[in-house]
Protein backbone atom coordinates (compact mmCIF):
# COMPACT_ATOMS: atom_id res chain seq x y z
CA UNK A 1 0.00 0.00 0.00
CA UNK A 2 1.35 3.41 -0.94
CA UNK A 3 -0.16 6.46 0.72
CA UNK A 4 0.54 10.14 1.21
CA UNK A 5 1.30 11.30 4.75
CA UNK A 6 0.94 14.87 5.98
CA UNK A 7 3.56 16.54 8.17
CA UNK A 8 2.00 18.83 10.78
CA UNK A 9 3.63 21.98 12.18
CA UNK A 10 4.55 20.05 15.34
CA UNK A 11 6.60 17.56 13.29
CA UNK A 12 4.01 14.80 13.64
CA UNK A 13 3.05 12.43 10.85
CA UNK A 14 -0.12 10.35 11.18
CA UNK A 15 0.05 6.77 9.92
CA UNK A 16 -3.08 5.32 8.29
CA UNK A 17 -5.36 3.47 10.74
CA UNK A 18 -4.99 0.25 8.73
CA UNK A 19 -1.23 0.29 9.37
CA UNK A 20 -1.61 1.12 13.06
CA UNK A 21 -4.11 -1.74 13.48
CA UNK A 22 -2.02 -4.19 11.46
CA UNK A 23 1.19 -3.81 13.45
CA UNK A 24 -0.35 -3.55 16.96
CA UNK A 25 2.35 -1.23 18.32
CA UNK A 26 2.67 2.41 19.29
CA UNK A 27 6.40 2.51 18.49
CA UNK A 28 7.98 2.89 15.06
CA UNK A 29 11.53 3.44 13.79
CA UNK A 30 12.18 6.00 11.06
CA UNK A 31 15.40 5.36 9.16
CA UNK A 32 16.94 7.43 6.40
CA UNK A 33 17.98 5.26 3.43
CA UNK A 34 19.36 5.96 -0.04
CA UNK A 35 15.79 5.61 -1.35
CA UNK A 36 14.27 8.00 1.23
CA UNK A 37 12.62 7.50 4.61
CA UNK A 38 11.81 3.98 5.84
CA UNK A 39 9.29 3.58 8.69
CA UNK A 40 9.32 0.22 10.50
CA UNK A 41 7.16 -1.02 13.38
CA UNK A 42 8.88 -1.92 16.64
CA UNK A 43 7.45 -5.22 17.80
CA UNK A 44 7.39 -6.31 21.44
CA UNK A 45 7.67 -10.11 21.81
CA UNK A 46 8.54 -12.55 24.60
CA UNK A 47 11.03 -10.95 26.93
CA UNK A 48 11.92 -13.75 29.29
CA UNK A 49 12.40 -17.34 28.22
CA UNK A 50 13.30 -20.40 30.23
CA UNK A 51 13.79 -24.07 29.39
CA UNK A 52 15.40 -27.06 31.13
CA UNK A 53 18.91 -26.17 29.97
CA UNK A 54 18.84 -22.42 29.39
CA UNK A 55 17.15 -19.11 30.14
CA UNK A 56 17.52 -15.57 28.99
CA UNK A 57 16.07 -12.17 28.42
CA UNK A 58 15.25 -11.04 24.92
CA UNK A 59 15.59 -7.32 24.18
CA UNK A 60 13.34 -6.62 21.20
CA UNK A 61 13.06 -3.09 19.90
CA UNK A 62 10.63 -0.89 21.76
CA UNK A 63 10.96 -2.64 25.10
CA UNK A 64 9.90 -0.44 27.99
CA UNK A 65 12.61 0.18 30.61
CA UNK A 66 10.29 -1.02 33.42
CA UNK A 67 9.80 -4.32 31.59
CA UNK A 68 13.59 -4.74 31.32
CA UNK A 69 13.97 -4.05 35.06
CA UNK A 70 11.16 -6.48 35.96
CA UNK A 71 12.69 -9.23 33.82
CA UNK A 72 16.15 -8.65 35.29
CA UNK A 73 14.59 -9.15 38.74
CA UNK A 74 13.07 -12.45 37.49
CA UNK A 75 16.46 -13.59 36.20
CA UNK A 76 18.33 -12.59 39.38
CA UNK A 77 19.82 -15.61 41.05
CA UNK A 78 19.57 -17.83 37.95
CA UNK A 79 22.83 -16.61 36.40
Amino acid sequence: MITTLKLFGTGQVTLPKAWRDKFKTDHFIAQETAQGLLIKPMVEDGYFYESDDEFGISFPLGMDAKVVADNLKKANGKI
